[in-house]
């Protein structure tokens, strides 16, 4: 018996050494560096005098440098190993979050937030290779979960912060800088020092995959999750300010937001009894539910909590369900399947915040978001495919297609 708890903890002790320094980077990250931006934008827009063009611009600046990042992190890593990629993520989290919080126009919040969003793209990668080499083949699904709730972590924290902070977004931004210093001191310490030179491989994508039968459902399905999603995130404080809340009350909404995304660790339960294809299916109902119920009832507090419940969970869920697909689809090359999922999210999210702060301008927040509600609804024409769906596509050769290859 006191073996067997040795050997436990014994192996616990590398789950712990990497899931909770993972958990914090990734909510300091995500969920402050790149997504701090919506939570305050109502107050710099103000100080800065940001047209809702220009901030859907420079918001769709936080996915551009994330997907770059994404792709000089496998030089870092190969090269010098985990920590020091991670270590480069805290410091252009900092870094990039300083030169917000000291910003005195628009072109030098758009330098900011290119450099925070880039944090995001330098963090994630390193974590996936760590829970591979360092957690046990049982333990990694959960831990893989923990770390990837680090954005509803990073959302929920954030909120009280800017209602502390009140109309001084500076300070605001000062504490989130404070905080990726101390997590990314801690998770360069805790990171193995003894994996440099490993290997972290960028699969090689191909545009020719939207056009294969297999693949092109599921990254459709990411391209629009992830334009309607990102309106959320850009202007979903800014659209309940219009809408008559108060500032505290809109970040409280945003921060349940945050919370809400923590309970989607549980979704494996619902696919595991329902069926990754009624899972997604519902999930994306809710979730275009989430937006157009913001759009109608943005000014009420009930309304904007539910819709920000709503949003939180199904958002998480249909990641998660997108995930679960594209390691069907991908099989063979799971990683591959995962650089896919990303870059065709990113590419949503990237057009979504350009494409609705012009919308904004024109045609006002319900509209907007009642466009990416449709966005959303759009992608239930691209839902995982039945079993015998699946059956025949398993026999389908896409010979116009390159070769998927890690």
């Amino acid at each position: 018996m006191t073996d067997l708890t040795t050997r436990e903890t014994t192996q616990a002790i590398p789950t712990i050494r990497t899931v909770l320094p993972g958990a914090a980077m990734i909510a300091v990250t995500f969920g402050l560096a790149r997504y701090g931006y919506g939570l305050l934008l109502p107050e710099m827009q103000s100080e800065l005098a940001l047209t809702s063009g220009e901030a859907g611009l420079i918001a769709s600046g936080t996915y551009l440098s994330y997907l770059v990042a994404n792709v000089g992190v496998v030089a870092v890593a190969s090269r010098l190993g985990a920590r020091a990629a991670i270590g480069v993520a805290a410091a252009f989290a900092a870094i990039g979050m300083t030169v917000i919080a000291v910003a005195e126009s628009a072109a030098m919040m758009a330098v900011g937030i290119l450099v925070a969003g880039a944090a995001a793209g330098f963090a994630f990668p390193p974590y996936a290779d760590l829970v591979a080499r360092h957690v046990s083949e049982p333990r990694r699904d959960l831990a893989w979960s923990a770390i990837s709730s680090g954005t509803g972590w990073g959302v929920a924290i954030a909120g009280p912060i800017a209602i502390v902070a009140g109309d001084q977004w500076r300070i605001a931004w000062m504490v989130f800088v404070a905080l990726a210093v101390g997590v990314g001191v801690v998770a360069v310490l805790a990171a193995p020092t003894q994996d440099v030179g490993a290997q972290l491989r960028r699969p090689q994508l191909s545009w020719t995959w939207f056009f294969c039968p297999k693949s092109r459902p599921l990254l459709v399905s990411a391209v629009l999750v992830g334009t309607g999603s990102a309106v959320w995130w850009a202007f979903s404080v800014d659209a309940l300010r219009h809408a008559g809340l108060d500032a505290t009350s809109a970040r409280i909404v945003y921060a349940v937001c945050g919370v809400a995304g923590i309970l989607a660790s549980a979704s494996g339960v619902v696919f595991s009894r329902f069926g990754l294809r009624t899972g997604y299916f519902v999930a994306s109902v809710l979730l275009a539910g989430s937006l157009a119920l913001l759009a109608v009832a943005g000014g009420s507090v009930p309304g904007a909590l539910t819709a920000a419940i709503l949003f939180g969970v199904c958002y998480n869920t249909v990641i998660a369900a997108q995930g679960i697909w594209s390691a069907r689809v991908f099989a063979e090359h799971p990683s591959a399947g995962l650089a896919a999922i990303s870059t065709a999210l990113t590419i949503g999210t990237f057009a979504g915040p350009s494409i609705a702060g012009v919308a904004i301008t024109q045609f006002g927040y319900p509209a907007t978001l009642t466009g990416a509600t449709a966005a959303i609804l759009a992608a239930l024409v691209f839902c995982p495919p039945s079993g015998r769906q699946r059956q025949i596509l398993a026999e389908h050769q896409c010979a116009g297609c390159a070769p998927v290859r890690d």
